[in-house]
C-alpha cells in the first residue's frame, strides 16, 4: 500500500471514528441531561449542526495538512534533501526581485559527464549514495548563504549574492577538486562539467539568468570537465589565469625563477652595505612577467613558501661563490609577503631553512610590508620577537602607508624600517614630505633603529637625505636591481 493511499484511509478512519463516537454518546448525553422532548429536539438541532462545524474544521486541518506536506516535498527532492527545481525557480526569482542597484548574483551549474557510465559501473543504490554525498559535499562548500538544488539526475545549481572581491575562478575549481576526490572515493574515475551566469550581465530575470547557465553548459559539455562563464571574455581571462598559475607552479619546480640585487648604501661613504634581493620570472613565451603580477597569485595558491625557499637557496648558491659577503655585503634582505609572514608555522620553518644555509644565514634579514604588520598588531610582535630570539634581522618596508606608522614602533622591535618612496619622491619638492622624513629619521635614530629611504631616484633627494642624516638608501640613481655578476663589476 503506497503512503496515498494510506494517507487517505487515515483520514477516512478518523472520520468514521469520530462521527461514530459522536452519534453513540451525544444521543446519549441529550436524552440524559435533557428529560423535555421539546427541548431535546431543539437540542438534536444544534447537536446536528455542531456536527457539521466540527467536522468540517476536522477535516479542514486534515487537508491543510496534507497541502502543507505536499508542498513540502515538492520544494524538496526526495532523493538529496537539497531544493526542487520549482522551489529554486520561485527562490531565484524572488531574490533577483529583492537586490539591491549596486548587487550581484552568481548563478551556477554542476553536470556531471556520463553519468549513465556511472550507474553502469557501479549500480543504481550506489550511484545515488554517490548523488547524496556530493549534494551534502556541495552545500558544506558552496558560499554563505548559497541557495542550492538538485534540477534532474544529475544536474545540481546553486546561486549566491556576490561581492566585487570574490574569486569565482577559484571558487569553481574549488568544487570541481571536490567532485574529483568524491569520485576517486567511490573508485569511479568522473569528471564534472560546471558553468557560470552572472546577474544582471546575462539575465536580468530567473528564466533568462537559467537559459544563459545552460547554454554555457552546453559549451562545456562538449570539452568535458571544462568550467565555462556564459560571457566568453570572463572564461578566457578565467583559463589566463589558470594556465598562469600552472606555469608559475612549472617555473618553481623546474628552478625557472631567478634572483637580482639592488645594492643598499651608507649615506656617509656612499659605499654598498648590503642588498635587497627581488625574484624574477622571465617566462618562455610571454617574457619577463612582473611580480606585481605572480606574487599575488602564489599569495592565492600558498605557494609563497616555496618561493622564498628557492629565492634562499639561489642566494645562498651565488654569493657563497665570491668573497662579497661580510666585507662589500653585510645584510641580504629577503622579501615575504604577508600571507607567508601572518603564518606563523610557516615563517619558522623558513627561518629553519635559512639557518640550514651556513654560508649566508648571519646576514640574512626578513622584509615584510607594514600593512601585514597591522593586519594583527599583537601577533606581529610575538612572532617578530621570537625570529630576533632565532638570530634574523627584521626590517620593515614602505613604512609611513599604514594609519598608525609612528605609534607602532613602540610596540615593534624591529631591527630596521624603509621609509616608502612616495615620500622620498617628493622630499625635494613637498614641505610636508620632508617634515615627515625628518620626523622619521629623527625617532628611528632616538630608538636605534637602522633607517633605509627607498626609490631615490635624483642626484638632489640624496643630497637632501644625508643632510637630514638618513642612514641608508637605495633606489635607481644608485644602483638598479642586478644579477649577480653585473651587481660585482657595479661592486669592484
Amino acid at each position: 500500500m503506497n503512503s496515498t493511499v494510506t494517507s487517505a484511509v487515515k483520514v477516512a478512519a478518523t472520520y468514521a471514528l469520530f462521527a461514530t463516537l459522536w452519534i453513540l454518546f451525544s444521543d446519549l448525553a441529550v436524552e440524559t441531561l435533557l428529560p423535555n422532548s421539546q427541548m431535546r429536539a431543539v437540542a438534536q438541532t444544534y447537536k446536528g449542526l455542531a456536527f457539521v462545524v466540527i467536522t468540517a474544521g476536522l477535516l479542514l486541518a486534515m487537508v491543510l495538512k496534507g497541502n502543507n506536506a505536499l508542498e513540502k516535498a515538492n520544494d524538496m527532492d526526495s532523493l538529496t534533501g537539497l531544493h526542487s527545481m520549482t522551489m529554486f525557480v520561485r527562490t531565484l526569482n524572488l531574490t533577483i526581485r529583492q537586490l539591491k542597484p549596486n548587487e550581484q548574483l552568481i548563478l551556477g551549474y554542476l553536470d556531471i559527464d556520463d553519468f549513465k557510465r556511472i550507474n553502469d559501473a557501479i549500480g543504481f543504490d550506489k550511484a545515488d549514495a554517490f548523488l547524496q554525498d556530493l549534494a551534502q559535499a556541495l552545500n558544506q562548500a558552496l558560499l554563505p548563504g548559497s541557495f542550492a538544488s538538485r534540477l534532474h539526475a544529475d544536474q545540481f545549481a546553486s546561486f549566491a549574492k556576490i561581492t566585487g572581491e570574490y574569486d569565482m575562478d577559484e571558487h569553481m575549481q574549488d568544487i570541481q577538486r571536490l567532485y574529483n576526490r568524491l569520485s576517486k572515493d567511490y573508485g569511479i574515475e568522473s569528471t564534472c562539467c560546471i558553468s557560470i551566469a552572472l546577474y544582471p550581465q546575462d539575465g536580468s530575470t530567473a528564466k533568462e539568468l537559467m537559459v544563459s547557465a545552460t547554454e554555457a553548459l552546453n559549451v562545456a559539455k562538449e570539452k568535458k570537465n571544462a568550467i565555462q562563464y556564459h560571457d566568453k571574455t570572463l572564461t578566457e581571462k578565467a583559463l589566463q589565469r589558470r594556465q598562469m598559475m600552472l606555469d608559475l607552479r612549472n617555473a618553481i619546480d623546474n628552478d625557472v625563477l631567478s634572483v637580482v640585487y639592488q645594492p643598499k648604501y651608507d649615506l656617509k661613504t656612499l659605499n654598498v652595505n648590503g642588498v635587497e634581493v627581488l625574484v624574477r620570472w622571465n617566462h618562455p613565451s610571454k617574457g619577463f612577467i612582473a611580480p606585481d603580477v605572480f606574487i599575488p597569485l602564489a599569495e592565492k595558491h600558498g605557494l609563497t613558501g616555496e618561493i622564498s625557499k628557492l629565492v634562499i637557496s639561489k642566494v645562498a648558491k651565488e654569493l657563497s661563490s665570491t668573497d662579497l659577503l661580510g666585507s662589500k655585503i653585510k645584510t641580504i634582505a629577503v622579501n615575504v609577503s604577508a600571507a607567508e609572514f601572518n603564518d606563523s608555522d610557516e615563517m619558522h620553518e623558513l627561518v629553519r631553512y635559512i639557518q640550514a644555509q651556513k654560508a649566508i644565514a648571519p646576514f640574512v634579514s626578513i622584509e615584510i610590508t607594514e600593512t601585514a604588520t597591522l593586519d594583527n598588531l599583537n601577533n606581529s610582535v610575538e612572532l617578530i620577537s621570537s625570529l630576533q630570539k632565532c638570530g634574523i634581522a627584521i626590517s620593515i618596508d614602505d613604512f609611513g602607508t599604514g594609519y598608525t606608522s609612528l605609534a607602532m614602533l613602540k610596540d615593534l622591535t624591529v631591527d630596521e624600517i624603509k621609509i616608502d618612496r612616495s615620500y622620498i619622491s617628493e622630499v625635494d619638492s613637498d614641505d610636508r614630505s620632508k617634515t615627515i622624513v625628518s620626523a622619521i629619521i629623527a625617532m628611528t635614530n632616538s630608538f636605534g633603529i637602522n633607517l633605509v629611504a627607498e626609490g631615490v631616484e635624483t642626484e638632489t633627494q640624496l643630497k637632501i637625505l644625508q643632510e637630514m642624516g638618513c642612514q641608508q638608501a637605495q633606489g635607481y640613481y644608485l644602483g638598479r636591481p642586478m644579477p649577480l655578476q653585473q651587481l660585482v663589476e657595479h661592486l669592484a
